[in-house]
Order: C-alpha cells, then sequence, then structure tokens
C-alpha cells in the first residue's frame, strides 16, 4: 500500500534524481571517450606497395628485346643437348627409369673411395657404371650399371622347385611370374609363408634376393621377391678387391629393361605434349585465338629451359624431373592467364584507346601479384632445394628453374605474340568498336569474332541511341540528343557525339537491355 500513497512530488523528486544520474553516466561516458584518440580515415591509411601504383615499366615497348633473349635461351638449351650428345653419346643423363640398368644402394663399413670404385667396376666389365656417394648418410654408395637381372628359365625352374620344401604353404597354380628383364619374382602361396624360409629355400638354389609382402587379395598371400643378382655380383667385386667385409649391408636395389625404359621416355613426352595440347584448346576456347598462341610459346619456353639446365648441370633427368617439368607447366599457364585476364578486361574496358598502351597497363597492374606469388613461391622452393636431398632436390631445381623463367615468359613472351597475332590476324583492330560503324556490326572479343547485332538490339539501341557521355549525367545527356533530333539543328548532334565514349554506350545498352526482358510477360 506504501508505494500507492506516493503523492505527486515525490514521483517527480525520483524523476529528477533518475535523470541526473543518467546525466552524469553520460558525461563520464563523452570524457572517457574525449580522451581515446581518434580513429583514422580509412582513405588516408597508407599500406605497405611492393610494386607503387603508378608504376609504368613499357613491357610492351621492351617485347622485342624480351622475346629474342628469351629464344636465345631456348637455343643455347638445345645446342647444351647437342653438345652432349655428342661428347658423352646421351643429351641428358637419363636415369634408370629411361635408359634401362640397375641401381644399387651399398653401406660400406669405411668412408668410400668414389674414383677408386669406379675404376674397379669398370675392370670387372661394368663399362658405363656410375658410383656416387649418397648425400646425407655415412658411408653409403649408389652404384648404376647397365646390366640388369639375368636369370636363365632353368634356373627359375630350380628355385621355383625349391619352394616345394616349404613347410606350411604351397604355390597355387601359375602363381611363380618373372617378368622379362625384372629383378622381381611374384608369387602367391595357399597359405601365410615364412619370408625367411622362402629367402632361405631360394638363397640355396641359386636365387638370391629377399622376400616382402606383395600386392594382391588377401586370400591368394601374394609375396614379392625382389632378386639380387647384379647388387651381390657388385658386392662380390668390391670385397675381393677391397677386403672382405667392406660391404657391410646390400641395400635397396632397382633393375629396369631397355624396353621399359624406352617405353617410359615416350610416355614422358607425350604427357608434356598432350598438357600443352589441351591447354593451347583451353585457352584458345575460354579466352580467344588471339591469346593462346602466346601461352604456348610461353609453355614451350619454359619446359625447354628446364630441361636445358638439367642438361647444362649434368643432373639425372627421371620420372621425377618428368612430373617437375608437368608442374612447371602448370604454375606457368596459370601466371599466364592471370596477365591475359587483366588485359581482356581492359581492352574490353577502353575499346577506343590503342590496345598496346592498354596491354602495357594491365601488365603493370598485375606486376605486384606477379611478383609476389613467384617470389613467395621461390622461397619455399629454394628452401626444399638448399635442406633436401635426393630427388626431391632435383625436384625443387627443377621448380626453381621454372617459376624463374615461368614468370618471365609471362611477361615479355607471351604478351609479344599475343598482340603480333592480333596486328597480323586482326589488322590491329580486333578489339576496336568504332562509333560510326557501331550500327552495322559489334565486335565480341572473342574466338567468334564480329557479330552483326539483332533486331531486338537494333530496335533498343533506335528507341535509346545515345545512352551515356563522357562528361556527365544521363538526363542532360538525353536532353541534348532530343534536342538535336526535334531540329536545333547538326550542332547539337555534333555536340553530343564527339563525347560518345563507345564502353559506356554499351554497358547501358546492356543494363537497358536486362530490364525489358524483365517486363516482357510470361506467356511470351
Amino acid at each position: 500500500m506504501a508505494d500507492h500513497d506516493q503523492t505527486p512530488e515525490s514521483e517527480t523528486a525520483q524523476h529528477d534524481e533518475k535523470a541526473a544520474a543518467s546525466g552524469s553516466r553520460r558525461r563520464r561516458s563523452r570524457s572517457r571517450e574525449a580522451g581515446k584518440p581518434a580513429p583514422p580515415d580509412p582513405s588516408k591509411l597508407k599500406f605497405f606497395q611492393l610494386v607503387p601504383p603508378n608504376t609504368r615499366i613499357d613491357f610492351v615497348g621492351n617485347g622485342k628485346k624480351g622475346f629474342l633473349f628469351g629464344m636465345t635461351l631456348i637455343v643455347l638449351s638445345l645446342l647444351m643437348m647437342v653438345f652432349n650428345a655428342v661428347t658423352t653419346g646421351s643429351a641428358l643423363n637419363y636415369g634408370i627409369d629411361f635408359k634401362g640398368g640397375s641401381s644399387v644402394r651399398l653401406s660400406l663399413s669405411s668412408e668410400p673411395d668414389i674414383e677408386r670404385i669406379r675404376t674397379v667396376l669398370d675392370e670387372a666389365g661394368y663399362s658405363g657404371s656410375s658410383a656416387v656417394a649418397v648425400p646425407d648418410a655415412q658411408n653409403e654408395v649408389l652404384i648404376k650399371v647397365k646390366e640388369v637381372v639375368s636369370i636363365s628359365e632353368e634356373e627359375l625352374a630350380v628355385c621355383r622347385d625349391a619352394l616345394s620344401q616349404l613347410a606350411g604353404a604351397q604355390l597355387v597354380e601359375d602363381g611363380f611370374n618373372h617378368p622379362a628383364e625384372s629383378s622381381k619374382i611374384f608369387m602367391k602361396f595357399t597359405a601365410q609363408p615364412a619370408y625367411a624360409d622362402i629367402e632361405r629355400l631360394m638363397t640355396d638354389a641359386g636365387c638370391e634376393g629377399t622376400a616382402s609382402a606383395g600386392v594382391g587379395k588377401p586370400d591368394e598371400f601374394p609375396v614379392e621377391y625382389a632378386l639380387e643378382a647384379v647388387g651381390a655380383e657388385i658386392a662380390k667385386v668390391l670385397n675381393r678387391e677391397f677386403g672382405e667385409g667392406t660391404v657391410a649391408k646390400l641395400g635397396a636395389s632397382e633393375t629396369v629393361g631397355a624396353k621399359v625404359g624406352s617405353q617410359l621416355k615416350r610416355d614422358g613426352v607425350q604427357a608434356m605434349v598432350f598438357a600443352i595440347g589441351f591447354i593451347f584448346l583451353y585457352v584458345m576456347l575460354r579466352f580467344d585465338l588471339r591469346f593462346a598462341p602466346g601461352g604456348i610459346v610461353a609453355l614451350t619456353h619454359d619446359a625447354i629451359i628446364v630441361v636445358g639446365a638439367f642438361a647444362l648441370t649434368g643432373k639425372e633427368f627421371n620420372l621425377q624431373t618428368i612430373a617437375a617439368v608437368l608442374t612447371v607447366i602448370g604454375y606457368s599457364i596459370n601466371d599466364t592467364i592471370v596477365v591475359f585476364d587483366r588485359i581482356r578486361e581492359r581492352v574490353a574496358l577502353h575499346r577506343d584507346a590503342p590496345i598496346r598502351e592498354t596491354t602495357n597497363i594491365a601488365l603493370n597492374e598485375t606486376l605486384s601479384r606477379t611478383v609476389l606469388t613467384s617470389g613467395t613461391t621461390l622461397l619455399v622452393v629454394s628452401a626444399i632445394w638448399v635442406l633436401g636431398t635426393g630427388t626431391i632436390k632435383d625436384f625443387a631445381f627443377a621448380l626453381f628453374v621454372g617459376i624463374g623463367v615461368g614468370t618471365y615468359s609471362s611477361l615479355f613472351l607471351a604478351t609479344p605474340v599475343f598482340l603480333w597475332i592480333n596486328d597480323k590476324m586482326f589488322k590491329g583492330k580486333g578489339h576496336l568498336i568504332d562509333a560510326e560503324d557501331d550500327g552495322k556490326e559489334r565486335g565480341t572479343g572473342t574466338l567468334l569474332g564480329p557479330q552483326t547485332e539483332s533486331p531486338e538490339e537494333g530496335e533498343i539501341r533506335g528507341e535509346d541511341s545515345v545512352l551515356g557521355i563522357e562528361t556527365g549525367e544521363g538526363p542532360q545527356a538525353s536532353g541534348d540528343v532530343e534536342a538535336a533530333a526535334e531540329g536545333e539543328g547538326e550542332s547539337a548532334a555534333d555536340d553530343v557525339l564527339p563525347n560518345l565514349k563507345v564502353g559506356d554506350v554499351d554497358k547501358q545498352l546492356g543494363e537497358r537491355k536486362t530490364r525489358r526482358r524483365r517486363r516482357r510477360p510470361k506467356d511470351e
């Protein structure tokens, strides 16, 4: 009841107290805000820019010099491969994958003398052999010889018969296969065999090697047996020349026949040709026929120079190198497409400007992106190249060279070829739409070339012949044109048309066509 007995004067006093407290809080809040620094104006913020926005490097003007330099690198790469073919008999240092032969990795009991090992192998009949110390591995040497595993059918039959003594498992029918010129035997058993028993029986029969789990159905109990014929013979030769126990352990061995190596070489070349061919079709259909030849010239340039770098350094050229070249091709076309897309965008927006000037501006606009992307990628690849070992080191080397020349070719090879194609095939006007010819023919800038204006488009253009003026606003422009059409003289129209921007006409024309389609009845 006490609450309901409050007088109007007490209620007014309480209201005044609340208002005073609220005002005090607002004053304290404003005082705290006044002490804070004002937030910066976003329009005045300055960010770090690797390439200033007003950079104007004359890529197009130096296009001929850049193109000639790229062609010079290609010629030097080809000459280097020819020189290697004359002096060493092979254009590249092909690995076992391509030329066939055997690769054996040996662990020695002491630090190897590489030159003496090569001499001993040559004297033992392994002509053309190579021996190198394994990086980041103590007292290990990698030996490559032309010889492959040679085992007769009679020897295979003896080894197969020896497996009949295996306890607890037997070979299934057709479960003993040895592919020609291969260092492996593939077996299938009725039960899971003991690998140690297989190795013991096969070694006693004259087929020295190691057994491991094979690939196949689990209920067939597949076994893969790697013959060590070549590796065991090389180990015997080294133990005989350097003393018993020189070879502490026989490591991994690999054998590839000459026929298989030749087939792999053909497949590698076909993979690169198909990749470049399909990229050509994609660029031609997705962008324009004028862009496709430049992209292919750039890709071919990059691939040849990467291969030439391997010819110059003598690094082993194998299947991993083919994978690296294909990776470079993919990276290079991505960089080239980004440049082409910006060129196409600026050409479409500035059709009345000289195409060389527009192209040069587009190249400078993408320069910051190109430098940042290629630079960060090169940092990662450089780290792998310096710190990596084995095949990954050579893979990183190919990427390092490919990314560098790929960035160069996107700027100095692909673009000059595009401009040359535009001049020769389109007479330099493949991108232009002149105001006086706009009512007759409209160029699309695509593979299909110029397209004739449709009746609907002509009707729209007849109703709104002038949709934008360089100096300004649509209503005033429309009024000027209407005044010229009502007979105020040719001078008014002459004042309007010189200021006409074809790009603005195209843009507003498309917007009006869209609005007209939306207003159409559904039954039409």
